[in-house]
């Protein structure tokens, strides 16, 4: 069978990859208290969401819901990150009162 580009199964774990990476980011950049730490974590979780909605628009399998909703939980938890940022940083203000 010629291949005449990267099948599906490939091309969503490259989304997933994406992904992965995006979220790594986002702690990465938490964890270095960045000055932009909330604003690259809402740019990740939107890369996130990107890849969910590119992942629709793939021809569906039995994994197609998966990676779609593993998609959508790497952005919840880019999200989650920035939640986490915005609470350390309101105990340190309160802590200084």
């Amino acid at each position: 069978m010629p291949v005449t580009g990267s099948s599906p199964l490939l091309k969503k774990a490259d989304l997933l990859k994406n992904c992965c990476q995006a979220y790594a980011y986002a702690v990465e950049v938490h964890q270095n208290n960045s000055r932009m730490a909330e604003e690259m974590c809402k740019s990740c979780a939107e890369v996130c969401r990107a890849c969910a909605e590119d992942c629709l628009k793939l021809e569906q399998d039995s994994l197609s819901e998966d990676t779609y909703q593993m998609c959508l939980k790497y952005a919840e938890m880019c999200e989650k990150i920035m939640g986490f940022q915005t609470r350390s940083t309101r105990k340190e203000g309160k802590e200084s009162i």
